[in-house]
């Protein structure tokens, strides 16, 4: 099966983000962070980071699936400032339910450091990712 978030999704082209590893219920994608996802300040702006944990979510959740898994919640800690590239996150799952799908995302900075976590909740849809294909997945 195919992944629609790393094949479609523009925002990751948009923002350089590249994968580094990805399975169900697992993602690492990275992001240089060039003076176009800086904030006025010279860090990663908190817009970049979530948009970073949020692909990272999206890969994971729906890597393998049949359907789509969209976000349903994020709650967001930022840490310390991203001052040091690339930016690197990782979703992992802790839940996979029926139809709700808990995830944490960490994102570090260049140097290791963690910068953000989150906690995500995603919802299965009854959205065919490719309707064409036939029914293959077990839940």
């Amino acid at each position: 099966m195919s992944n629609p978030v790393v094949e479609r999704d523009q925002i990751m082209r948009l923002m350089d983000m590249q994968v580094l590893e990805l399975r169900p219920g697992y993602a690492k994608i990275s992001m240089p962070l060039s003076d176009k996802v800086k904030n006025g300040m010279g860090f990663a702006h908190g817009g970049t980071i979530f948009s970073l944990a949020d692909i990272a979510f999206g890969a994971a959740a729906n890597e393998g699936c049949e359907h789509f898994v969209v976000t349903l919640s994020t709650s967001i800690e930022y840490l310390r400032p991203g001052a040091l590239g690339p930016l690197m996150a990782e979703a992992r799952v802790i839940r996979s339910g029926k139809h709700i799908q808990n995830y944490e995302v960490q994102v570090f900075d260049g140097a290791g450091e963690l910068i953000a976590r989150t906690m995500t909740s995603g919802y299965t849809t009854t959205s065919r990712l490719y309707p064409e294909q036939k029914s293959t997945e077990k839940r």
